[in-house]
């Protein structure tokens, strides 16, 4: 099965399933069958771009029905072109090497060893020390 994921600050699953169904309510004259991987991606963003927020619950990685085993698999195709949005083909049929940690929107995650507060910070080098938490106004250690 083919899900296409799409990583955000959240992560969307796309099943093979819906993307079909998705493709046939817009009667499309190509063959759902025929697309490409690059052509499924496009499919599911356009899916995303068009579903209401409620519709949205449903594809959210860990929440409902979407689960850890519909994004791991074979990495068919991905694209990492935008800065903001990273997504990929992955049939789940087959055995792949699991994906390397992403950041989205290049972000990275930074955790208070004071009060816990977990926040992420875009384009920031390995030293935190000039950072403070914004929940506790403490100074971050390294």
């Amino acid at each position: 099965m083919k899900n296409v994921v799409i990583h955000k600050v959240i992560t969307f699953v796309f099943t093979e399933a819906q993307l079909r169904g998705y493709w046939n309510e817009k009667k499309q004259k190509i063959p759902f069958e025929s697309l490409t991987n690059e052509q499924l991606m496009a499919l599911a963003e356009d899916m995303l771009a068009n579903s209401s927020h409620s519709q949205l619950e449903q594809h959210i990685l860990d929440h409902g029905w979407r689960v850890k085993e519909e994004i791991e698999g074979q990495v068919l195709a991905e694209d990492d072109s935008r800065e903001h949005v990273h997504v990929e083909v992955i049939d789940t049929t087959k055995q792949g090497s699991p994906s390397t940690k992403l950041f989205i929107d290049r972000l990275s995650q930074i955790e208070c060893s004071q009060c816990g507060f977990s926040f992420y910070v875009r384009n920031v080098n390995a030293d935190t020390t000039h950072l403070k938490c914004p929940s506790c106004l403490q100074l971050l250690k390294n």
